[in-house]
């Protein structure tokens, strides 16, 4: 049997309604994972990435974690995972709490998924050292 899932959007690719306030934006979130859920996909992914691409914009860009926590309590059947998380946005005990704390919060539904990064304009936007491709792999 097939399985289907679907990026949820967060704002990441300036997927939101501009017009939309923060809040309504979130619901929109929400109602969009909870219909799949409904309608029987099998997974919903949320981006590790902290502000819009291609474009930095003041545009609403959802945090990965926090996010997928308020969605894990909205649904019951779909799988939550970010396509990926980056290694190295957190330290490395932090991003275990979280994301075994998010396995807890959704009743073992994360999907975890982890990467090196690329986006350097983003790593530099937080404070962040942008390494070789060899250091962040490593």
């Amino acid at each position: 049997m097939a399985k289907f899932g679907l990026m949820i959007p967060q704002g990441w690719r300036l997927d939101l309604p501009k017009e939309a306030s923060p809040i309504e934006q979130f619901e929109l979130m929400l109602k969009i994972a909870q219909e799949a859920d409904r309608l029987g996909f099998y997974s919903g992914f949320l981006y590790d990435h902290f502000h819009t691409y291609p474009t930095v914009t003041t545009n609403s860009c959802f945090e990965c974690y926090t996010a997928l926590s308020a969605i894990a309590m909205r649904t019951s059947k779909l799988r939550l995972g970010q396509l990926v998380t980056c290694a190295s946005y957190r330290n490395p005990a932090l991003l275990a709490k979280m994301a075994a704390s998010l396995d807890v919060i959704s009743k073992g539904r994360l999907d975890f998924g982890i990467g090196a990064g690329w986006y350097e304009g983003e790593y530099k936007s937080y404070g962040y050292r942008f390494e070789t491709p060899a250091v962040r792999i490593r």
